[in-house]
């Protein structure tokens, strides 16, 4: 019993989210024991890993809905929200993903996780994104608020860059223009030229979509 009021006392001093690797010297335990609290704080559903081999954790003993894009930047740190979560989010669809997609950076630490989608970008696309002002400065959106996001012109632009219509789980016929802006015209413009989109692809947003209505 006592080591069972000893595994809680410390998982009450650890944060939202650790790496394993911090607990050796924080503790003065052995990898082996390590290994051995991690195994039966897990087995307990005291901890739950972010998966594969971030080696990052969360602490559902304290926290029992974590924000889990902040595990994502703890393991890779150049990960930035794409894909269908954000138009729906913008009310340009009401498709829903199984579960949020996320860019990494290609090369750098990439990890096969249970929560996102996870994809690989060249530098370039993360240099084009930043130039041409891709990402959502400012969100009020509570999950999103640990990781950088495609605005939605953008994501939809990489979207069909990368796996085109169907591929990418969307049709013409999934969006809707009621929510769309000037704003969003003028990002899709910049996106387009920054992805080299086609032909069939560069036109104004709202033809995009009205063919199919």
């Amino acid at each position: 019993m006592s080591q069972q009021i000893s595994a809680i006392d410390r998982l009450r001093t650890l944060p939202e989210f650790f790496h394993g690797r911090e607990l050796a010297p924080r503790f003065q335990w052995t990898s082996k024991e390590v290994s051995q609290y991690l195994y039966l704080w897990k087995r307990r559903g005291l901890v739950q890993g972010l998966g594969g081999h971030s080696d990052v954790y969360a602490n559902m003993m304290r926290y029992d809905n974590p924000h889990w894009e902040k595990a994502v930047k703890m393991s890779m740190p150049s990960a930035v929200l794409i894909g269908i979560d954000i138009l729906r989010g913008a009310g340009w669809t009401t498709q829903i993903q199984r579960c949020p997609s996320i860019a990494v950076q290609k090369g750098a630490s990439t990890y096969k996780v249970e929560h996102f989608t996870v994809e690989q970008r060249p530098e370039s696309w993360y240099a084009k994104v930043r130039n041409e002002q891709g990402l959502v400065q400012d969100t009020v959106e509570p999950n999103y608020l640990f990781l950088p996001m495609l605005r939605p012109a953008w994501a939809l632009a990489d979207m069909l860059c990368y796996e085109g219509w169907g591929g990418c789980g969307l049709h013409p016929d999934d969006l809707y223009d009621d929510e769309m802006t000037a704003r969003d015209e003028d990002d899709w413009q910049a996106a387009c030229a920054a992805f080299n989109l086609s032909a069939p692809f560069r036109k104004p947003l709202v033809e995009l979509v009205e063919p199919s209505r």
